[in-house]
């Protein structure tokens, strides 16, 4: 076996070993029941999940998953994670409401945990909402989102749900939990090894060119 495969095989053992990389969660309600009805994601309502995120926390990036079925909708329908400071007026009226502090696109691809694209990276601590938002019905006709036996489950469950009908404004009463996690994004340590693969197959390269290079 030469140099070049040694180092690619051991890149990918690198990449394949279980327990290189781990994430751990500031929300997570646990993967939903399904008892009784669900909720309704659409263009005239909208759900969120309240979290908290500590200071030892904030200079991470998280990634923004919510369970969803398919309803009315299908894969392909988009919607967006956004992501609002509690005391951003978040469930006053929606024009004075501030801006989210970040946004991203979900796509539903299939029934279970769907997640956005782009990574979160808290400011500062304090009790964010996590909220599932659609524009237009172009966006989707509908998609389902399964509700919690309690408010209490999964590992960390969220501070409260809220849900805004037609009128944007965003009411605590009567909402029910849905599943929805924010997670962190470690960089795997089979990508360090990786990248250590690949130069070691750079430099035995360029000392190959060397020593068949002819002296002139």
């Amino acid at each position: 076996m030469n140099m070049k495969t040694l180092a690619i095989a051991g890149a990918a053992a690198a990449l394949l070993s279980p327990g290189l990389a781990s994430a751990s969660f500031i929300l997570d309600t646990g993967t939903p029941t399904g008892t009784g009805g669900p909720q309704i994601l659409s263009a005239t309502q909208w759900l969120a999940g309240e979290f908290a995120v500590t200071a030892g926390e904030t200079d991470q990036a998280y990634a923004l998953s919510a369970y969803l079925t398919e309803g009315a909708g299908q894969p392909g329908d988009t919607f967006t994670f956004d992501v609002y400071a509690a005391g951003s007026g978040f469930t006053a009226r929606a024009t004075q409401r501030e801006a989210p502090v970040f946004t991203s696109t979900g796509t539903f691809t299939a029934n279970g945990w769907n997640f956005s694209s782009t990574d979160w990276t808290p400011t500062a601590a304090g009790s964010y909402w996590l909220a599932l938002q659609v524009g237009s019905t172009n966006d989707t006709h509908g998609l389902d989102a399964p509700v919690e036996a309690s408010a209490s489950t999964g590992t960390v469950p969220a501070l409260g749900f809220a849900f805004a009908p037609s009128s944007g404004q965003y009411t605590t009463s009567g909402a029910s939990p849905i599943g929805l996690e924010v997670t962190t994004v470690p960089l795997p340590a089979g990508l360090w090894l990786l990248g250590s693969g690949l130069l070691g197959l750079g430099t035995a390269a360029r000392r190959r060119r060397a020593a068949s290079t002819p002296c002139v």
